[in-house]
């Protein structure tokens, strides 16, 4: 019994931290707008959380434009520049790291 409940309250609190960061990058988020330049690559990624996580993994990885699957990395904050672009989600890292 008092496995279960440690392996519930390890799920809860795995979830809830979950919770967080998606909260985090709902807060920082830039609809429709594509950060341009300073890239350094791009990779498939299956929704904007996964693309937070791979630019956090990548050193100096700062922002991210995620749309349709592939998510482009930064190493510049908002990339060179920045313009309206429909259905693009770009953000910038050290927001996430602060969006409480």
């Amino acid at each position: 019994m008092i496995k279960l409940l440690a392996l519930t309250a390890v799920l809860i609190s795995v979830s809830w931290a979950q919770d967080v960061i998606d909260l985090r990058i709902q807060c920082c988020l830039v609809a429709d707008v594509e950060f341009h330049g300073a890239n350094m690559g791009s990779q498939d990624s299956k929704d904007i959380t996964s693309c937070v996580k791979l630019c956090s993994s990548i050193e100096n990885c700062v922002s991210i434009t995620f749309n349709d699957g592939t998510c482009w990395m930064k190493n510049k904050r908002m990339g060179d520049s920045s313009s309206y672009s429909q259905g693009m989600q770009s953000l910038d890292m050290s927001c996430v790291e602060h969006c409480t």
